[in-house]
């Protein structure tokens, strides 16, 4: 249920007529986002005993700061004119952002704590086992590549390639979660 709510209230979010000069930024985290959200219960219910909808909600709200950011963004004209700005603010900041508005929405510490740090690359497990290592992999098998575009380093330290190459097996099961979510949310 709890699921269900947030993700309502992101898209409704996402749809106020103030966010529409983002529209394409909005469009592609909420995408990646139900991406995320997909690879996340479909690792959690293959390879860990982890609650797959628990996976899900983490996938989903991974990048609430970047949400936040762009909402409270539209509010202030100075900003609205430089997006390139913005975007790379999002990128640097919403992790943090996200961790402190989840601890305050009363979140629980579990997915808290597996958002923190989603998109900082670093050796990527082969085999998952935290709902951290998760959301980690999810992100990258949903395209974190979007979010590193404005990032200040190099996205193939992460290991982008090996980790869609390592659980492909699983990549139609997520497309088709990923379908079913889209149908639903959007």
């Amino acid at each position: 249920m709890r699921t269900t709510a947030l993700a309502i209230a992101m898209n409704q979010l996402l749809r106020s007529k103030d966010m529409a000069i983002f529209s394409d930024l909005t469009r592609a985290l909420w995408d990646h986002s139900i991406r995320t959200a997909a690879a996340a219960r479909v690792l959690a219910q293959n390879f860990t005993r982890i609650n797959p909808d628990e996976a899900l909600l983490a996938g989903l709200v991974h990048d609430l700061g970047a949400f936040y950011m762009l909402y409270r963004a539209v509010q202030y004209p100075e900003l609205r004119v430089r997006p390139d700005s913005i975007k790379y603010l999002i990128v640097q900041w919403h992790e943090g952002i996200g961790v402190t508005l989840l601890d305050t929405l009363g979140m629980p510490k579990e997915i808290v704590n597996a958002t923190i740090d989603h998109d900082q690359p670093r050796l990527a497990p082969i085999t998952v086992r935290t709902l951290a290592d998760i959301v980690y992999v999810g992100n990258l098998i949903a395209g974190a590549h979007f979010e590193w575009s404005h990032q200040d380093f190099d996205p193939d330290a992460g290991q982008v390639g090996q980790v869609r190459q390592n659980f492909s097996a699983l990549l139609p099961e997520i497309e088709a979660d990923t379908r079913e979510m889209l149908a639903v949310f959007s």
